[in-house]
């Protein structure tokens, strides 16, 4: 079941979108347990917490009054206060301003119905997270809670991965990956005749062993480790060492979410000393993975913790830094995909200078990701110091390191230092057979780093891509004039140089041409001429081969021949100059 929040006319169409038969539309007006207020004549706390992106008094405010959670808020047109502008729960609200995970499961754990109420846009609030690019963590918690969402459409007939998939989030990949996953275990298990249970229907997980419980009954120190109340953590770690190693699980679909409160610390960024005390409460949970094969270490690197933070995870468990998830991804990739700073890589890379040549799931080293998230220069330097042959590397995409950093407007340091261990990076297509120099001019790039792609590589200048532009075009199309009078500006400065695949041979030499590109003309001529003759000697040669092996004691006058005409060959002359010979 799920909620709409506009309400009843009696006049809706009965063949309104729905996702599926078994999901009832209900108006929440007529229901008298859900209170709701009018944003102009003041909105809940909570409400201006969230607005105000203050996440951690929004954590509490939630904790201290759990009924603002099902509180709706609205506002009035100004212009016809009898019609309502917006409507929505804090869940929605906390979907749209992209708050973090550990909010989310709050808001669940407080009102779990509302993931299955529609706001006045009729979406739900996993709609409202796919389409501003909430991380794959929000994604699954909202799933897990309402299952059926992945089905559900919103009022024009978008489901959330529709939604996600028309994004430009960083996120994007992992969570539509995440939604098909999801979507096809759910189909299967309802073609075997299985049951979604949401996880707050379920009190207590059944199977759960002696140190689990269910998210309900999580402990107190899990309970300090989401409020960020560390000191309390410090203390409850020694006080109460058990729950150091107690599992929190809740119920969901595709599985269980699982996980201890160290991981749960390393998601919300602590300071080393509450590391150390989690650590030496129970070592071994360095050791131990989540739900989605993440140690501990995975969730510092993804979520930025510090550098001091990794290195004690290390310390703790040095193989950490070479286990790979349940996408194949060491915590080097989570780094360099978060933008880590250049101590959390150089760490890493101490533990494990394979991982930087370990290709994850996608076909990415650490270097495209560093690359295409606009990692710091010194990051990047440092994964192509232990491995440089990462910059000849492609992905699944045909894309080489230099490729993303164009894409993403990378330095003129990192261009320069890429193009100088690889040079030919300049001259490679990738799927869509664009070249570095395209994405440079798509996306701005500066005057240094043309320079560098073109005076590596001058014909790239004219090279089409699968669509059959030129760079030159490519800057057209996003009306960068910046870059269009440069590139002008340098074909006319270093001459027109005609594309590698035009034949020369054919064109006219006319008196208005430079006599740079007659001279031009005439050496491909003259080379052309010299190829083909080298191609007659070798079928000379071929025959000779031949005739020995038929007859190798009667040969003597071909050889005798063919040598004659090798000595004969002058480096400079033509092959019509030697045929004389």
């Amino acid at each position: 079941m799920f909620f709409s929040s506009k309400k009843s006319t009696g006049k809706e169409p009965n063949n309104a979108p729905i996702a599926s038969a078994d999901i009832k539309r209900v108006d929440p007006h007529f229901l008298h347990d859900e209170p709701e207020v009018d944003y102009d004549a003041g909105a809940t706390q909570l409400y201006k917490y969230i607005e105000d992106k203050d996440w951690d008094k929004v954590l509490h405010r939630i904790e201290t009054a759990p009924h603002e959670c099902k509180t709706w808020i609205f506002r009035r047109e100004s212009s016809n206060p009898r019609k309502i502008r917006w409507r929505l729960l804090p869940i929605h609200a906390s979907c749209i301003f992209r708050s973090p995970l550990s909010v989310i499961e709050a808001l669940v754990g407080a009102y779990p119905d509302g993931t299955q109420m529609k706001d006045d846009q009729e979406m739900l609030p996993i709609h409202l997270a796919c389409r501003n690019g909430a991380s794959k963590g929000v994604v699954s918690t909202l799933l897990y809670a309402f299952p059926d969402s992945v089905k559900v459409v919103d009022r024009k007939g978008r489901t959330p991965l529709q939604l996600v998939e028309a994004s430009s989030s960083q996120n994007r990949e992992a969570v539509v990956m995440a939604l098909k996953k999801f979507h096809k275990d759910m189909d299967q298990q309802k073609g075997k005749g299985g049951i979604v249970v949401p996880a707050e229907l379920s009190t207590h997980i059944s199977g759960m062993k002696a140190n689990e419980v269910d998210y309900d009954h999580r402990t107190i120190l899990f309970r300090h480790v989401i409020k960020k109340d560390w000191n309390n953590v410090e203390q409850r770690c020694e006080s109460h060492v058990n729950e150091a190693s107690t599992w929190i699980v809740t119920k969901g679909f595709h599985g269980n979410l699982r996980f201890l409160p160290l991981h749960k610390a390393c998601v919300l960024q602590p300071r080393i000393t509450t590391i150390h005390a989690l650590l030496a409460a129970f070592p071994e949970g360095s050791k131990s993975r989540d739900q989605d094969g993440w140690l501990p270490i995975h969730c510092a690197c993804f979520y930025g913790s510090a550098n001091d933070v990794v290195d004690a995870l290390l310390v703790a468990n040095p193989n950490g830094a070479h286990s790979k998830d349940d996408e194949g991804r060491m915590p080097l990739h989570y780094a360099t995909l978060k933008n880590a700073s250049e101590g959390v890589i150089s760490s890493l890379l101490r533990a494990n200078p394979k991982a930087a040549v370990s290709k994850d799931d996608e076909g990415r080293l650490p270097i495209h990701h560093a690359c295409s998230k606009g990692s710091p220069d010194r990051a990047i330097e440092a994964l192509l110091k232990v491995s440089p042959k990462g910059a000849q590397s492609k992905d699944d995409q045909g894309r080489l390191p230099l490729h993303h950093a164009c894409r993403k407007n990378g330095s003129d340091r990192i261009v320069k230092t890429l193009l100088t261990i690889f040079p030919r990076a300049a001259q490679v297509k990738d799927d869509q057979e664009k070249l570095p120099i395209h994405y440079a001019c798509q996306n701005g790039a500066s005057q240094q780093v043309l320079d560098l792609l073109l005076t590596t590589s001058l014909d790239s200048l004219y090279v089409q891509n699968g669509f059959g532009h030129t760079p030159l075009e490519e800057a057209k199309a996003v009306n960068n004039t910046v870059i269009v009078k440069y590139l002008e500006k340098f074909e006319q400065e270093k001459g027109t140089l005609k594309p590698r695949s035009q034949n020369f041979s054919k064109m006219p030499v006319t008196a208005a041409a430079s006599s740079s590109d007659k001279e031009l003309k005439t050496s491909v001529v003259a080379l052309s001429e010299r190829v083909e003759y080298l191609e007659s000697l070798l079928k000379e040669v071929s025959k000779i081969g031949v005739a020995l092996k038929a007859s190798p004691n009667s040969n003597g006058a071909e050889v005798e021949k063919l040598a004659e005409k090798l000595a004969a060959m002058k480096p400079g002359s033509s092959e019509k100059e030697n045929s004389r010979v």
